[in-house]
C-alpha cells in the first residue's frame, strides 16, 4: 500500500494528540492546584497582618480587661441608673453638722427712714421720737440709684434731695437715704428698694384677663447656692415641710448637676446651653467670660415674648451668675433688674454691723426676701417670670443657711395666704451641693454635692386642667434628670406647650421636658451630665496602694502641672505641684459598653493632697488599653478651702492652689491665672473658691 507522506504526518499528529490529552489534563489539574495554592498563600500573606493585628488587639485588650474590669463585668440590665439614696441624718454626717449662731445685727444706726410699696420715702417719726432728738434736728436726703449706662458693674447716684416727712421718689425703684444732725454729722445711711407698677405697655401685655388664666401661670424660681437635696432637708425643715406638705411640691430625687459650679448649671437651666460644648467645639463659654451676655437667648426672653413681666435678683453682686469674671449685660436683661441696688448696698461703709450677715440693722437675706414678696404682690394679677438667687448665706458654709429657715417659711406662707401663689408655679432649687465642707471628702458628701435640691409646686387649678403634666412630673421624680430637662419644661410653659403630646422635639440640644415621659434607662450622656458627675456609675473602692491608683494619681498631678499651669511654672511664677498623699480612689463603670472585653474604657476617680499647698484635689481620669497615661475627664475639683493672709477665699469655680515665686503678680500675669481658672493672689497662694 502506498502511503503518502502527508498521511503519515497526519497519523502521527493524531497519535501524539491522543497521547498528550491525558498529559494535558494532568498538567491542568496540577496548574489549577498550584494556582489555588498560590492564591491561598497570597491571600494568607495579604490578610495575615490583619489577623495578627486583630489577635494582638484582642490580646492587649483582654489583658487590660483582666487588669482593670474583670471584677466589674455585668449584663446590660444592671446598668439602669439606680439613684443613690442616703439618710439625710446618716450617723456618718453628724460630725459635720452644727448649729449656726442667730443673726444679731445690733443697732449700729437708728431706723430713720422707710420706703413704702407706692414709692414714697418717709421719715420714721416713731424712731425719731425715741431718739432723744427733735425731728427738726435731722436733715435727711435721698438719692435715686441708677444703673450706669451700658455697664453692669457700676451704679450712679442722682441728685441728693432733702425731704421732710414724706416724698414720692421720681424715676428709680432704688434709693440711698442719708441723715445728718445739724452738726453735719452723718448718723444714718442705708438703701431702700420697691417694686414700681409695670409700664403701660407691660401692664397691657402681662395683665391677666381673668383669675382663671390657667394656660399662662406665673413662674417663681427661688435658688439657693450650694444646696443639695439632703442638706435642704437637714437645714431647712420648716421650709421643706411647707413646700411638700402645704404646697404639695414634687421633690426630684434624681436631679443631678451638669457642671462643677453655679455658672454651667444655671446656664443649662436658663438657656439650655452646654457651656462646655457647642457646635462640636469645647469651652463655648470658659470660666473667663469678658463678653456680654445680651446676645445669649435666655428663658426669660421667651417669657417676655409671651407677654410676661420678668424679674432677676441676686444678692451677691460679686458672685452673680453672669458677672463673676464677666461683664454681665449691656442692657438690663429683665423688666425688673435689682443689681444696681445690691451694688449700692455693697458700697456702704458706714454703720456696719459686727455681724457680717447684716447691712446695718437688717439681715442681708431679708432684703432679697422682701423684694420677692413685693414683686409677687405687685404682680398678683399679672403673669410673670421671676428668678431670685441667694448666695450669701448658703454658699460658704454647710450649716449657715439654717438661720433663714423661718424667714423662708414666712415668705411662702404670706404669699400663699394673700393668694399670690394661686396661679404661680414655684420652683425652689440649689445649683449643686456644698463643694468645700469636710463632708465633701466623704462618700455621702461627694454624691450629694452632685445632686442639688429641686422642688416644683403647681397651682391647684393648673393641676386640674393639666393632669397629664402632673402625672409626668410624678413619674419622673425618681428618674435621672438634669437642668437641661427643666429648661425644656420652662420653655414648654413660655410657649404654652402644655398638651399631652409636645409640639416640638426639644427647644435646646439636650434634655427632655419632665412634663412628659422620660426613660428610666437614660444615661448620663443622654441627660447632658458629664462623666465625672454621673451618679449612675458602678463604683469599686480601690486601695491607695493599688498600682493603678498610684498611676492615676501621678497622671492627675502631671495634668495639672502641664496642661493647666505649664506656662506659669515655666515662667517661674508657680512652683510645680507634687503628690503628697492619695486619700481615696474608685474605679467607675458608666454603662454596659464600658464593661465589655473589647473597645472598653474605664474611669478612675482619685482624691489627692499635693505639696506645697496641701490642696485637696479630685479628678477623674479615663484609661483604655492603648493609653500611655490616664486622660483627665472634665474639671479638676478643689475639695478644701483656700486660706490666705486676708482670711478665707471662696467661690464656686474649680480651684487649684499653688505656691507662687513672685509676691507681686498683677496685670497680665493675674489675667493669666484667671485664664487658668484661678483667682485671688497673695504672698503664698493663688486660689479660687
Amino acid at each position: 500500500m502506498k502511503i503518502e507522506i502527508g498521511q503519515v504526518i497526519h497519523h502521527d499528529l493524531i497519535q501524539n494528540k491522543m497521547t498528550l490529552k491525558p498529559l494535558i489534563r494532568h498538567s491542568s489539574r496540577c496548574l489549577t492546584k498550584k494556582m489555588a495554592c498560590y492564591v491561598t498563600l497570597l491571600m494568607f500573606l495579604g490578610y495575615s497582618p490583619f489577623i495578627i493585628y486583630d489577635t494582638y488587639v484582642t490580646f492587649v485588650e483582654m489583658e487590660f480587661y483582666k487588669l482593670h474590669m474583670e471584677d466589674m463585668a455585668c449584663n446590660a440590665n444592671e446598668f439602669q441608673c439606680i439613684i443613690p439614696e442616703y439618710d439625710p441624718n446618716d450617723p456618718r454626717v453628724k460630725k459635720y453638722l452644727s448649729t449656726s449662731s442667730i443673726i444679731r445685727c445690733g443697732e449700729p444706726q437708728l431706723y430713720l427712714t422707710y420706703l413704702d410699696s407706692d414709692g414714697y420715702i418717709h421719715l420714721n417719726k416713731t424712731t425719731i421720737k425715741n431718739s432723744g432728738h427733735k425731728e427738726s434736728d435731722y436733715e435727711c436726703h435721698y438719692s435715686e440709684i441708677f444703673r450706669t449706662n451700658k455697664s453692669d458693674n457700676k451704679f450712679s447716684l442722682g441728685v441728693a434731695r432733702m425731704f421732710k416727712e414724706t416724698e414720692k421718689i421720681h424715676s428709680s425703684a432704688f434709693v440711698l437715704a442719708r441723715c445728718f444732725l445739724k452738726t453735719a454729722k452723718l448718723v444714718y445711711e442705708t438703701g431702700h428698694a420697691y417694686v414700681p407698677p409695670p409700664s403701660a405697655e407691660l401692664y397691657k401685655s402681662s395683665r391677666r384677663q381673668s383669675d382663671g388664666d390657667i394656660n399662662h401661670p406665673s413662674v417663681l424660681i427661688f435658688g439657693l447656692d450650694s444646696m443639695s437635696r439632703l442638706n435642704f432637708i437637714r437645714q431647712l425643715p420648716k421650709t421643706y415641710h411647707f413646700l411638700t406638705d402645704v404646697l404639695g411640691a414634687i421633690v426630684f430625687k434624681g436631679m443631678t448637676k451638669t457642671g462643677d459650679n453655679t455658672f454651667p448649671n444655671m446656664m443649662a437651666l436658663l438657656s439650655g446651653i452646654n457651656v462646655h460644648k457647642r457646635n462640636n467645639k469645647t469651652n463655648f463659654l470658659s470660666v473667663v467670660r469678658p463678653s456680654y451676655f445680651d446676645d445669649i437667648p435666655l428663658v426669660w426672653d421667651s417669657f417676655r415674648d409671651s407677654g410676661y413681666a420678668t424679674m432677676y435678683n441676686e444678692d451677691s453682686p460679686s458672685l452673680t451668675i453672669f458677672n463673676f469674671h464677666a461683664s454681665g449685660f449691656k442692657d438690663p436683661p429683665t423688666d425688673y433688674y435689682v443689681r444696681p441696688f445690691w451694688l449700692a448696698m455693697n458700697s456702704i461703709n458706714s454703720f456696719k454691723s459686727k455681724d457680717s450677715r447684716c447691712y446695718g440693722n437688717t439681715p442681708k437675706h431679708l432684703y432679697l426676701l422682701d423684694y420677692i414678696e413685693q414683686f409677687a404682690a405687685r404682680m398678683k394679677n399679672h403673669r410673670y417670670f421671676a428668678f431670685a438667687f441667694l448666695t450669701l448665706l448658703s454658699h460658704d458654709d454647710l450649716n449657715e443657711v439654717q438661720v433663714a429657715d423661718s424667714d423662708f417659711e414666712k415668705m411662702f406662707l404670706k404669699m400663699q395666704r394673700e393668694g399670690q401663689l394661686n396661679n404661680t408655679i414655684v420652683m425652689v432649687l440649689g445649683d449643686h451641693g456644698n463643694r468645700f465642707s469636710g463632708l465633701r471628702k466623704t462618700e455621702i458628701g461627694r454624691v450629694e454635692e452632685r445632686m442639688p435640691f429641686l422642688a416644683v409646686s403647681l397651682p391647684r387649678d393648673f393641676k386640674r386642667r393639666f393632669p397629664h403634666l402632673v402625672a409626668g412630673l410624678k413619674q419622673n421624680q425618681n428618674n435621672l434628670l438634669s437642668w437641661f430637662d427643666f429648661y425644656e419644661m420652662l420653655m414648654d410653659l413660655a410657649h404654652n406647650n402644655l398638651g399631652k403630646k409636645s409640639l416640638v422635639q426639644r427647644y435646646g440640644t439636650i434634655g427632655s421636658s419632665p412634663f412628659r415621659w422620660i426613660s428610666k434607662n437614660r444615661t448620663c450622656e443622654q441627660a447632658g451630665i458629664p462623666d465625672e458627675y454621673c451618679i449612675c456609675a458602678r463604683e469599686t473602692q480601690l486601695n491607695s496602694n493599688d498600682e493603678r491608683v498610684k498611676t492615676a494619681a501621678r497622671d492627675l498631678v502631671a495634668y495639672i502641672n502641664s496642661d493647666l499651669l505649664g506656662d506659669a511654672i515655666n515662667r517661674g511664677l508657680c512652683s510645680p505641684l507634687n503628690l503628697k498623699h492619695i486619700l481615696s480612689a474608685q474605679m467607675l463603670a458608666l454603662g454596659p459598653q464600658v464593661a465589655q472585653p473589647k473597645g472598653f474604657r474605664v474611669l478612675y476617680r482619685v482624691m489627692v493632697q499635693v505639696m506645697p499647698s496641701d490642696a485637696l484635689l479630685e479628678g477623674t481620669l479615663e484609661v483604655d488599653a492603648w493609653s500611655k497615661r490616664g486622660n483627665t475627664v472634665g474639671d479638676v475639683n478643689r475639695i478644701n478651702r483656700c486660706f490666705n493672709l486676708f482670711g478665707e477665699v471662696s467661690r464656686n469655680h474649680r480651684s487649684i492652689i499653688l505656691q507662687l515665686g513672685d509676691p507681686n503678680i498683677t496685670g497680665s500675669d493675674y489675667n493669666k491665672f484667671v485664664n487658668y481658672n484661678l483667682k485671688g493672689l497673695n504672698r503664698h497662694h493663688v486660689c479660687n473658691g
